[in-house]
């Protein structure tokens, strides 16, 4: 009679379960390391869309003052916009012109540490001159208050800005519809 012992009636089982354990963990890690790389890469994609818009916000509202403490005739409006400054001939301007800061737009200076990167596209903007609305005098002296208040034309100009991120991937355009009297 041929005594048997507990090792000899092993087949393995243990290794083979083990093993599968490991498969299913190692399948648990990749899975959450692709997540979590989308993750950081849609985060990166929101961060770098925001800047562009700030961005944009910023050379819209300085567009604006642009309009408000420099324009005083319309004849600097023209078909070139070398200087970024159109006359309006052109429908949807924006979608034709290469944005290239001096040559079809003009570029919007500002000091920010935030955009200081060596790789950041500074804002560019246009403004087009696209009409003129003529008011009845005095319609803007509402119920006679103050003086000098009067009416007049009212030039009407919309400005439309690019703005980009840090990698110049993910541009922002805003449109802005702006009236002065000149």
């Amino acid at each position: 009679m041929h005594a048997t012992t507990a090792s000899t009636k092993q087949s393995g089982a243990a290794l083979v379960v083990s093993l599968l354990i490991l498969l299913v963990m190692t399948l648990i890690g990749v899975s959450s390391m692709q997540t979590t790389t989308m993750e950081e890469k849609m985060s990166n994609n929101t961060r770098e869309r925001q800047q562009a818009f700030e961005a944009a916000e910023a050379a819209l509202r300085g567009a604006e003052e642009f309009i408000a403490s420099t324009v005083s005739v319309t004849a600097d409006f023209d078909t070139s916009g070398s200087d970024g400054l159109y006359d309006g001939s052109v429908q949807e301007l924006w979608k034709t012109i290469s944005w290239t800061a001096g040559t079809n737009c003009a570029q919007y200076d500002y000091a920010s540490a935030d955009y200081s990167s060596s790789s950041f596209v500074k804002p560019c903007y246009v403004i087009e001159h696209y009409g003129t609305a003529t008011t009845v005098t005095d319609q803007y002296n509402l119920g006679s208050y103050g003086s000098g208040a009067g009416g007049g034309d009212v030039e009407l100009f919309r400005i439309t800005v690019r703005g980009t991120g840090a990698n110049a991937k993910s541009p922002v355009y805003l449109q802005s519809s702006y009236g002065k009297i000149l």
